[in-house]
């Protein structure tokens, strides 16, 4: 069997939310990523959709018609946490001070000893999100 074609990276990510304003207003005004596309009617499925861009990375925000509120469960298979990714750990202490300013609750800057440093957080559904400084 011959090796299969390499995998460049990640294009984008889809996460399933109750709400899409909320959500779109705590990645966009509270991690601060840029709208790549205002929301609109799903294309894929019955719902509707934003995108923002985590980097290079879409993020995209789906609010499916048929969502059932049961809230995120990182105990159940599939999404664990999404980290995004902070150029340093001074800019990741910005990061928490923004948070605190903000109102947003969060964990203390955490040392991940030969990983960097990580500030967790939630997104308005409890997904676990993981701002974390490779470097430093």
């Amino acid at each position: 069997m011959t090796s299969p074609p390499s995998i460049r990276g990640l294009t984008h990510v889809s996460l399933s939310v109750s709400d899409l304003s909320a959500s779109l207003r705590f990645y966009r005004d509270v991690l601060g990523l840029t709208t790549l596309r205002e929301p609109f009617e799903g294309e894929a499925f019955r719902g509707r959709e934003a995108m923002v861009l985590a980097g290079r990375t879409a993020v995209c925000l789906q609010e499916h018609e048929d969502c059932d509120g049961s809230g995120f469960d990182h105990r159940r298979p599939g999404l664990d946490h999404l980290a995004l990714a902070v150029e340093s750990t001074a800019a990741l202490h910005r990061f928490a001070e923004r948070l605190t300013a903000s109102g947003v609750p969060h964990s203390a800057v955490k040392s991940l000893p030969g990983y960097g440093h990580i500030v967790e957080l939630r997104d308005p559904d409890g997904i676990l999100i993981e701002l974390h400084a490779i470097s430093d």
